[in-house]
């Protein structure tokens, strides 16, 4: 009996609340919009505090990779500036900031032409741009090298920022130490896998005036000596020139 009086009850509470509702649906239906609409708000601003706290995480990751990445990139600099300073300063012409390697083409000593093929093939595995200067094909590299190093020296010799790393053994010990490849850093790559179109990767091309005979023509003196031959000014020794497109 008491559970239905008490059941009774709770219904006669609810009546108000009823009545309200159907006799006012506009200012509950107004209230309940309201309510709604705090809700919404309140779900809206939590969202747009979590994008930004996102946004701020991701912006605040961002920068410390690339203060990581730059502060690694500085210190490999100075570590490679620092393994430089302990070879001798020899700067070839045009190497300040480049790899030269002195070579010869020439097999008449197999040991020089294989040594030159070893440093060759190093720097082309690390994919570094690098500028051979072929003592056998041009004479004036040849002197060139004689009178950085004050000698007759025979090539192979690498040269890397004006230092002078050494020859043919020197250079693989730095490279079993791990140290070539830091010296190496911050030259720059080959962009293209293919040689250059004009000399095939020789860097000398046919002398244009000459055909690679060392001799022309004197216009001036052509009339009377009925083709007096001079020395072509513009090609070497060996009737070449250096290629127009990649020198």
């Amino acid at each position: 009996m008491k559970n239905i009086n008490g059941g009774i009850l709770r219904k006669i509470k609810s009546l108000p609340t009823l009545v309200f509702q159907v006799n006012h649906p506009t200012k509950h239906l107004q209230s309940q919009l309201t309510t709604n609409t705090q809700h919404d708000n309140e779900m809206f601003c939590q969202n747009i505090s979590f994008n930004d706290l996102a946004n701020d995480v991701d912006h605040q990751e961002t920068t410390c990779e690339y203060e990581t990445h730059h502060f690694f990139q500085e210190s490999n600099t100075m570590e490679e500036n620092k393994l430089l300073c302990d070879f001798e300063y020899k700067c070839p012409p045009g190497g300040k900031d480049a790899i030269i390697l002195y070579t010869t083409s020439l097999r008449g000593i197999r040991k020089t032409f294989e040594d030159c093929n070893m440093i060759r093939f190093l720097l082309e595995s690390f994919r570094v741009v690098y500028y051979e200067r072929d003592v056998s094909i041009h004479i004036e590299y040849r002197e060139e090298l004689w009178r950085i190093l004050g000698g007759r020296i025979v090539p192979p010799r690498l040269f890397i920022k004006g230092r002078d790393i050494g020859r043919a053994n020197e250079v693989v010990g730095l490279h079993e130490q791990g140290i070539l490849k830091k010296l190496l850093h911050d030259i720059p790559l080959i962009s293209s896998n293919f040689p250059c179109n004009g000399c095939c990767g020789i860097r000398f091309v046919l002398c244009l005036s000459c055909h690679g005979c060392c001799k022309i023509i004197d216009q001036d003196q052509g009339k009377d000596t009925n083709g007096y031959r001079i020395r072509c000014p513009k090609c070497n020794e060996n009737g070449l020139i250096k290629c127009p497109v990649c020198s």
